[in-house]
């Protein structure tokens, strides 16, 4: 089972437990497992550990293969009680870090960037090859003077999801990045997802005590 799918196995079949009989339950978690598998092993996983990235479509794989098995009967909320009951030790840890005085040090963004800018060199070198469709990248493109700014101009999970007919619950699993980031006391500014058809996504990382931050609405 992928580690992905085996983190989240408590807090999903608890969740069958509360709407099915015990074997209806287990079941769609065969369901669940059978096609997380296929397609790990249709649809590839990006270069696997080589890619920095390619964590993020297996998570994805796990989500969807559990909302198909359930017959798609599974929304945003009971996402989030998932997340939390899977991440939320993670995400609590996270509250330990502080974007507002993290990204205030010029040397902390450089490294960000650096580490950006290496997969985005590696990405278009191995785009279409052992890295597949992996994400297109842009750093900056606005030329923000503060925190990190980049736009993705493809994803795989929108990729995936379009493919299957999973774009209605894709913008549940971007949402995770929000929590993510909200987590370290940071804020994501994005206005713009490639899951709502905006043809980008665009991101702008930020502390949440910055003015812009303070500003914000409707970010996605």
């Amino acid at each position: 089972m992928d580690k992905y799918l085996k983190m989240f196995e408590p807090a999903m079949k608890r969740w069958l437990a509360e709407h099915y009989t015990p074997a209806e339950a287990k079941t769609r978690w065969e369901r669940t497992v059978a096609l997380d598998e296929q397609w790990i092993r249709e649809e590839g996983d990006l270069g696997g550990r080589k890619n920095p990235m390619a964590n993020n479509l297996l998570e994805a794989y796990a989500f969807f293969a559990f909302y198909e098995a359930v017959d798609r009967a599974f929304g945003k909320e009971d996402l989030q009680i998932l997340i939390d009951a899977a991440m939320g030790k993670s995400l609590r840890m996270l509250a330990h870090f502080d974007m507002n005085k993290l990204l205030k040090h010029r040397w902390i963004v450089r490294l960000f960037y650096r580490y950006l800018e290496n997969y985005k060199k590696k990405a278009d070198r191995l785009r279409g090859n052992a890295w597949g469709n992996t994400w297109k990248i842009r750093l900056n493109p606005e030329g923000h003077d503060k925190g990190i700014a980049f736009v993705y101009d493809t994803c795989p999970l929108n990729d995936f999801a379009r493919r299957h007919g999973y774009i209605d619950f894709l913008p549940n699993l971007c949402y995770i990045d929000q929590l993510t980031c909200g987590a370290a006391h940071g804020k994501l500014i994005r206005h713009k997802t490639l899951a709502d058809g905006d043809g980008e996504c665009n991101y702008w990382v930020l502390g949440d005590q910055e003015p812009e931050a303070l500003r914000d609405v409707g970010s996605k």
